[in-house]
């Protein structure tokens, strides 16, 4: 192959990197619109990359559409409040914020404790309490969460719950943090097999599709994180419905473990991360992109 084809081609891929990177950190020209899904009032959010379903008072997403129509969070009202089998529809969502207090529920799709408003490229939320607030702003391919304002008396969580690819897939599924590897061992939530540690970013994705939901949280802390998959039923990951349990903050015991102010960001990478290259690639984007160390 002559010298000047193969330099080209070089720069050629350097470019469409950096273009992918730059294109990212742009905020996009938002095209909001109001809906009603599954009896709740919501906000469609649609960005280049992804459509988001946003539930007013229940101040969290219930949908995050990928170009290609999955779906990898499939909130559903019924059945509600039921272990198992919840996971299939009422226990989905980001970021399923409050767990406990007067103010369990806030953050969460399904649930009525907060007032939502749009404000620019944000969505600005607040608990009808008052001791909770948080904004959402957008981009082409990512979301980023601030949290403003926290209960002093009640930690909080941030969690994904939902449906890698658009449905509870084990058998297809991979995953990896910002400590593990990417791996298809994947970790029955209901058989007690989940993993503590601490992690600054979680990745999972669909071994056939080419793009992975990542969720991160920008200032490390020492708080405990943990992740599994939780199938509708006592047959664990062979169930017919399912979610992830990922969560920033959240201990052995169920409990929750976060304090004060806080920024994370979830979004779809475009990419399988299978590969070592692959995620180094994905790490040195999320360091250049989030300005993290």
């Amino acid at each position: 192959m002559p010298k000047f084809l193969i330099v080209s081609i070089f720069i050629l891929s350097l470019f469409s990197e950096f273009a992918y990177a730059s294109g990212s950190e742009k905020e996009n020209n938002l095209n909001i619109e109001e809906t009603v899904y599954e009896g709740k009032a919501h906000f469609i959010i649609k960005t280049k990359s992804i459509t988001w379903y946003f539930d007013l008072e229940g101040g969290g997403f219930s949908r995050m559409i990928d170009k290609d129509g999955n779906d990898w969070i499939s909130f559903k009202r019924k059945p509600w409040g039921e272990y198992p089998a919840s996971a299939a529809s009422a226990f989905r969502g980001i970021p399923n914020l409050v767990f406990k207090g007067d103010d369990g529920g806030a953050g969460h799709p399904g649930h009525d404790k907060c007032e939502s408003d749009v404000n620019g490229n944000k969505i600005i939320t607040e608990s009808k309490s008052g001791l909770w607030k948080w904004s959402w702003e957008f981009y082409d391919d990512y979301a980023v969460m601030e949290i403003l304002k926290t209960d002093k008396n009640n930690p909080y969580w941030f969690l994904y719950e939902g449906t890698p690819g658009g449905s509870f897939t084990p058998a297809n599924y991979y995953f990896g943090t910002s400590s593990i590897p990417a791996t298809t061992e994947i970790p029955d939530y209901y058989k007690g097999e989940n993993i503590y540690q601490d992690y600054q970013w979680i990745f999972c994705g669909d071994k056939n599709q080419k793009r992975t939901f990542y969720m991160l949280q920008v200032k490390m802390d020492d708080k405990t994180d943990m992740l599994g998959f939780l199938g509708n039923t006592k047959e664990g990951l062979n169930s017919p419905d399912g979610m992830t349990v990922f969560g920033f903050g959240r201990d052995k015991n169920t409990n929750a473990m976060m304090t004060g102010n806080q920024k994370f960001i979830v979004g779809l990478y475009p990419d399988k991360l299978l590969k070592e290259k692959k995620q180094a690639a994905f790490k040195n984007y999320l360091e250049k992109t989030f300005d993290i160390n």
